[in-house]
């Protein structure tokens, strides 16, 4: 009897190092690997992975259900605002088109501030516009052993990646005033490019 009590012992002890517990209580097969244990991604995070360029994921954990899914909307919508900023920011410096310096208001233009991070507020900006176009499109809600509730979104912009790549240069040149916006549209049509080939360089990322 006693060798049969360790026998089962070190079969359960065995078999739960190949499973995790998720979120809501139930087990699942991971993969192991020589740097620990990897765990599995939720359908909204594989949802998001599909594409980088118009999707972002985010989660959040709170004992209300409501709660819990608006914070995770909030960090995906985030999410895929700082990476459209940085999309921004890499087309404005490598098509060496200025349109920053008309976007600040007469009170920014007379203050000392630094030059960088007004500059990445502004991309940044224009970034949360382009994201108030988004809508969640899948969510996965876990029940925690504690009782709080842990969400997944995937949050998706309404529209291809050309689509976006027009609004964002749409939105950039109404920050110019008309008389310059001639003079700067080779700068433009560079930007444009500049925003078409990082947003393809994003969905490879998948």
């Amino acid at each position: 009897m006693a060798l049969c009590v360790v026998t089962t012992a070190m079969f359960c002890a065995c078999g739960s190092s190949q499973k995790t517990v998720t979120p809501g209580g139930t087990t699942k097969g991971t993969q192991q690997s020589s740097w620990g244990t990897k765990k599995e991604e939720s359908d909204s995070q594989k949802e998001a992975e599909k594409s980088p360029a118009t999707r972002s994921w985010g989660e959040a954990v709170n004992h209300r259900l409501s709660f819990a899914k608006s914070y995770a909307e909030g960090q995906a919508r985030a999410a895929l605002a700082r990476a459209i900023s940085g999309i921004i920011k890499t087309a404005t410096q490598e098509s060496d088109l200025q349109w920053n310096k008309y976007a600040g208001s007469e009170t920014e233009g007379s203050s000392v501030t630094d030059e960088g991070s007004k500059a990445d507020g502004l991309y940044l900006q224009i970034a949360e516009e382009i994201v108030s176009n988004t809508v969640v499109i899948k969510t996965d809600t876990y029940m925690q052993p504690n009782r709080q509730y842990h969400v997944f979104v995937c949050v998706e912009y309404q529209g291809d990646m050309s689509n976006m790549t027009n609004n964002i240069v749409k939105k950039v040149k109404q920050k110019v005033p008309d008389e310059d916006r001639l003079k700067m549209e080779y700068q433009f049509n560079k930007f444009e490019e500049k925003i078409k080939e990082e947003l393809e360089k994003k969905n490879k990322e998948r």
